[in-house]
């Protein structure tokens, strides 16, 4: 399904990659200056857009369409192309260049967000006035809907079934273009992203009677928490197509103490549940809970009543469930690969749009290997996939 030849639009789609990736959109930082150039872009090539503001006025989504004008639906449907524009963050000591500079190297695109996943948002802008030049003629609208924050959360599209009912927008389906070599994905886990907070007494280590230490307190509990994800991966499910097949929990950072010799009153750890579809990652945050509130905070009162412990759920990503049968994955099978689809690990803004009744599959050039990494990069040729599929799209959605 591919060519050896460019993509004519290979260029624009880079340099609107380029564009991009200057904006250093790391989650949870505003994003108006992204935001803004994309309008800017839309708007020169006749297409509106509306902006959906996070409480804090500094981080937006996006909503672009293109066919039927609001207030004018020509049809039910439509299909809407997700990306989100925030990245991870950056550590300049670890990349061979400035990873906010787009660098062109033998072939490969190398910058934040280049695969992850500004690189898909540069393909649909760079085809959206191809489409807009066919909008009367579209069998139904197409929609570009550009999300913040899915780095550590997807809050931007948690909110964007409300966005788009507010702006009359009913597309029937949805396609996610994460990097997943242009492979289709129908399923993911679920995502539960929790903070610990421990607060005890202090003290000078020399004397520990009637102090609680906080990290004694956060290891007993990490414990727990080892446990309960050994007792997952002991319990698999041998029909699960997902790698590893059981729920896993997981503890990522813990931060605490002052020095060597003084018993720490506070600590914090974070830490995670990533489900299988079907089972609900409130049980197994409810077994630790139990553990932390009835065992732990019972002796740590006892011994001073200031101390607390409080578990804060940062996130709450709902798993992505595969459906059959799948008007998405269809579409992805007739205008790219009849290769089956897959299932991942991690989570995607497209459960969010399941939710609001879209049929979704999550679809898109270049490859996960190159997610999160210094020097991450998508290369030409994978600019040009992404361009042929959006090309073929088109055709279809503009079909007589």
């Amino acid at each position: 399904m591919t060519s050896s030849l460019p993509h004519p639009l290979r260029e624009r789609a880079v340099e609107v990659l380029q564009n991009l990736v200057r904006f250093p959109s790391v989650s949870l930082s505003p994003n108006e200056g992204i935001v803004s150039y994309i309008e800017t872009y839309l708007a020169s090539h006749g297409i509106s857009s509306v902006r959906d503001a996070h409480e804090d006025g500094q981080r937006f989504n996006l909503l672009a369409r293109i066919g039927a004008p609001e207030g004018q639906e020509r049809s039910e449907g439509g299909i809407l192309l997700s990306g989100h524009m925030d990245v991870v963050p950056a550590d300049a000591s670890g990349w061979s260049g400035d990873p906010f500079v787009l660098r062109r190297q033998q072939g490969r695109l190398i910058g934040r967000g280049a695969v992850d996943m500004k690189g898909f948002l540069a393909m649909a802008l760079a085809m959206a006035p191809e489409f807009a030049t066919v909008a009367d003629r579209l069998t139904s609208p197409l929609y570009l809907a550009f999300s913040f924050d899915e780095e550590i959360g997807c809050f931007g599209a948690e909110r964007m079934p409300a966005f788009l009912a507010a702006h009359g927008a009913r597309p029937t389906l949805a396609i996610v273009g994460e990097p997943t070599e242009m492979q289709p994905i129908n399923a993911h886990k679920g995502g539960m992203e929790l903070v610990t907070h421990i607060r005890g007494t202090a003290g000078h280590a020399s004397r520990p009677a009637g102090t609680v230490n906080s990290l004694y307190i956060a290891a007993r509990m990490i414990g727990f928490i080892e446990e309960l994800a050994r007792e997952c991966a002991q319990a698999p499910d041998p029909s699960s197509p997902f790698d590893p097949p059981h729920s896993t929990l997981s503890v990522g950072t813990i931060t605490g103490g002052e020095a060597r010799n003084i018993i720490p009153e506070r600590c914090s750890f974070d830490w995670e549940i990533r489900a299988l579809p079907g089972t609900d990652p409130h049980t197994l945050r409810q077994r630790v809970e139990g553990f932390a509130q009835d065992v732990l905070l019972v002796e740590m009162q006892a011994v001073d009543p200031d101390c607390s412990l409080v578990t804060e759920m940062l996130s709450d990503v709902p798993p992505l469930e595969a459906r059959a049968p799948s008007p998405a994955a269809d579409l992805v099978a007739r205008l790219w690969t009849n290769a089956p689809p897959t299932v991942v690990s991690f989570g995607t803004d497209g459960a969010y749009f399941q939710q609001a009744g879209l049929d979704t599959v999550v679809f898109g050039p270049g490859g996960m290997a190159q997610m999160h990494q210094p020097d991450e990069f998508i290369t030409e040729a994978e600019i040009d996939q992404g361009l042929a599929f959006l090309s073929r799209l088109l055709n279809e959605m503009a079909a007589a």
